[in-house]
C-alpha cells in the first residue's frame, strides 16, 4: 500500500516507522529541521520537504498514486486543506485526518475530505463514559501530548504477566492499559483484572516508555494491527 503523511512530527514519524515494513511510505514535512531528522533517523523513508497544504508539493509526493493519506500536523487548518485535496484532488480513497483542537472536531468530515478523524478529546471523553476513575483520567492528562500512543498488542503464549492482574504487573511510568479484550468480550481494564495470553490489550503509552512496557508484557513483535491510528496514534508535534 501507498502511503503519505503530511506532517513529519513525533506522530508522523511514529507511524511512519510502524508502516515502513510492509508499506511504501513518503512523508511531507515543511520545517527543514525535521526533514533532516527524519532523514537521518529513518532513512528507507522518502521525505519531500515541502507544504502540504500545495497542491504541486503533495503532486509531488505521488498522491495521485497513494491508497491512504495522514494529515498528522499540528495544525488543524493544515490538515483540513491537506484532506480536502487529498480527496477532491486526487481522489485517495482513505484519508485520516489528526484533530488538534476539540472545537475544530465538528469540522473533520466527508465533507472536507476526511474519512477517519483523530481526536484525542473523543479519546478522553469514551474513556469517562466507560467509567474509568477520576484518578487514572487525570494520569492520562498528565501525559506529554506530543509523546501519547495508543497501541493494540497481543499477550503472547509464555508472557511473564499471564495469570496476573493488572495490579500485579510493574508497567512503567506513562504508561497505562486501557482495556482488555478476550473471548468474554471488552473488559475496562481494573486493578484486579486478569490477564491471560492472547488477550488483546489496548494500552495508552508515550514514545518514552512503549518499549519498556511491551518488554514487561513479553511482547516483542508487533505487526499488522497492533498499533492503531485513528482512533490508534493519537500524539502531538
Amino acid at each position: 500500500m501507498q502511503v503519505v503523511i503530511v506532517g513529519g512530527g513525533k506522530t508522523g514519524r511514529y507511524l511512519a516507522e510502524k508502516l515502513k515494513s510492509q508499506h511504501s511510505v513518503t512523508i511531507v514535512e515543511q520545517r527543514l529541521d525535521e526533514v533532516e531528522t527524519l532523514r537521518t533517523r529513518v532513512p528507507e523513508i522518502e521525505v519531500i520537504h515541502g507544504d502540504g497544504c500545495e497542491p504541486t508539493v503533495l503532486d509531488f509526493a505521488g498522491l495521485s498514486h497513494a491508497d491512504l493519506v495522514a494529515a498528522l500536523t499540528g495544525d488543524d487548518e493544515d490538515n483540513l486543506v491537506a484532506s480536502f485535496l487529498a480527496k477532491t484532488e486526487f481522489s485517495v480513497p482513505l484519508v485520516f485526518a489528526r484533530v488538534n483542537h476539540p472545537a475544530n472536531e465538528w469540522m473533520f468530515t466527508g465533507e472536507w475530505g476526511v474519512d477517519v478523524a483523530v481526536s484525542s478529546a473523543s479519546l478522553i471523553t469514551s474513556l469517562v463514559e466507560k467509567e474509568i476513575s477520576l484518578g487514572d483520567i487525570v494520569q492520562l492528562l498528565l501525559l506529554q501530548a506530543e509523546n501519547l500512543a495508543i497501541e493494540e498488542v497481543v499477550l503472547p503464549a509464555g508472557s511473564p504477566v499471564a495469570g496476573l492482574t493488572l495490579s500485579e504487573v510493574m508497567l512503567p511510568e506513562g504508561t497505562r492499559i486501557m482495556a482488555v479484550i478476550n473471548d468474554a468480550g471488552v473488559t475496562v481494564a481494573q486493578g484486579d483484572t486478569e490477564l491471560a495470553a492472547g488477550d488483546r490489550i489496548l494500552m495508552l503509552a508515550d514514545l518514552d516508555s512503549r518499549d519498556e512496557a511491551n518488554r514487561v508484557l513479553g511482547v516483542r513483535e508487533r505487526a499488522g494491527n497492533d498499533g492503531t491510528v485513528g482512533p490508534g496514534s493519537l500524539r502531538g508535534e
